[in-house]
């Protein structure tokens, strides 16, 4: 991970997603600023409470927004629900930063599972998960809790989550709160520059420069 004065830079490796912009503010300038870096292969998230605003601003940007906006939500560890179900079984790993709760159903498959990462007094909730032939039994809760529990033991007080607005309504059940709207765009993909490129590639040449040094740190 890297900082630029405006934007946190992750670098992902992934197919049409090699790099994530995640910008510190929604402030127009600053919006405007980070779209000029959204190269093709890089994505680049905005917490806002404008979703719809920032939204426009980033088509217009020439970015690919994409229609589905997740919501940004917390809640307080210490009086998380912690729901516990006798038809299942709960195994709970830590690996650092990490911890990974899932609910084994009695021939111990997997029934549901998630993750969550404690950084200093926050807990970020990822990766909530039941298998549909398990779902509409509470298995998401279950491992919330579970979830929440451990992390308030490492010392978390306030969990994160980003949902979707479906997932929302069910987080909101458990105390879950809506703090700001997240509204992620990708770049646009690069276009041959004419004369440029050598005889035959008919291409453009590698992007570097500044967007360089912003994922560097620099």
């Amino acid at each position: 991970m890297s900082e630029d004065r405006d934007a946190l830079g992750v670098v992902l490796g992934l197919p049409g997603r090699e790099r994530e912009l995640f910008a510190l503010t929604g402030a127009s300038g600053v919006v405007d600023r980070l779209v000029g870096l959204a190269v093709e292969g890089v994505w680049l998230t905005v917490t806002t409470l404008d979703g719809d605003g920032v939204a426009r601003r980033l088509a217009a940007g020439g970015l690919e927004v994409f229609p589905e906006q997740k919501v940004l939500m917390t809640v307080g560890l210490r009086d998380h629900p912690r729901p516990v179900t006798a038809e299942y079984g709960v195994e709970l790993r830590s690996d650092g930063a990490l911890e990974y709760a899932r609910v084994l159903a009695s021939d111990g498959s997997v029934a549901a599972r998630g993750m969550a990462a404690v950084v200093g007094r926050d807990a970020v909730m990822h990766d909530i998960q039941t298998e549909p032939e398990h779902r509409r039994r509470g298995l998401g809760s279950v491992v919330m809790g579970a979830l929440s529990r451990r992390a308030f033991e490492r010392g978390a007080e306030t969990g994160l989550l980003m949902a979707t607005v479906e997932g929302a309504h069910l987080y909101r059940k458990l105390g879950w709160m809506p703090e700001a709207t997240m509204v992620t765009a990708k770049g646009p993909a690069a276009r041959p520059v004419p004369g440029r490129g050598g005889e035959g590639s008919g291409g453009a040449g590698a992007v570097g420069g500044y967007f360089g040094s912003v994922l560097a740190g620099g």
